[in-house]
């Protein structure tokens, strides 16, 4: 009989204190998920974890009780700056040919030790041929692929740059930046685009 009542005490203190710590976690009529105890510290169960309230979900549930609802946020890489550079198709190849010239592999040799100086910075480089409008669009389209080629060919071959990180891209006739109408319009459309992708400072 006293086993009963001392259990039936024990239970009247757990239910006055399981009470006092909801009434506590309503104060100030700010609704809280979890069950606190009279030094306003968290309730937990035999596992370890704060005993929620009928308030708790996943809106109201905090870091402190609820770590895995509060993932650190994951870094994401910066896009890239790049670097334009443009050289002439007269200065890199003789008339409708993607074959470097020697003018054109000297110039490579500085903008592949360019690149290169530049280290594990640089993250993507893309190779854009591009021709004027003379002649048919399909040839034009071809000689532009062979010659944004020619000059990736060049400078992992004889200047040492990743080839994983270069795209290589021919848009032909359809991409000019001056008046295919005029002789000067159509030389600064014959030309290769080199966009070098350098990883921003973090």
């Amino acid at each position: 009989m006293k086993n009963f009542e001392l259990k039936a005490a024990i239970a009247l203190i757990a239910s006055s204190a399981l009470v006092s710590g909801m009434a506590i976690a309503q104060d100030g009529n700010t609704v809280k998920a979890y069950v606190t105890d009279n030094a306003g510290k968290y309730v937990r169960d035999h596992e370890g974890k704060c005993v929620r309230t009928a308030a708790w979900s996943k809106e109201t549930a905090n870091r402190e009780c609820n770590p895995e609802l509060f993932p650190e946020p994951v870094a994401t890489a910066a896009e890239p700056v790049y670097e334009a550079v443009t050289l002439s198709a007269e200065a890199l190849f003789a008339f409708d040919s993607a074959t470097l010239s020697a003018a054109g592999k000297a110039a490579l040799q500085a903008l592949g030790d360019d690149i290169r100086a530049k280290g594990a910075s640089v993250v993507d480089i893309d190779i854009i041929g591009h021709t004027d409008s003379t002649g048919p669009e399909a040839y034009n389209q071809k000689l532009s692929e062979r010659r944004a080629m020619s000059v990736r060919d060049y400078i992992v071959n004889e200047r040492g740059v990743d080839a994983s990180i270069i795209d290589v891209i021919g848009k032909g006739e359809i991409d000019p930046v001056a008046d295919n109408s005029t002789a000067e319009g159509r030389a600064q459309n014959r030309r290769v685009d080199v966009n070098v992708g350098v990883k921003a400072p973090q």
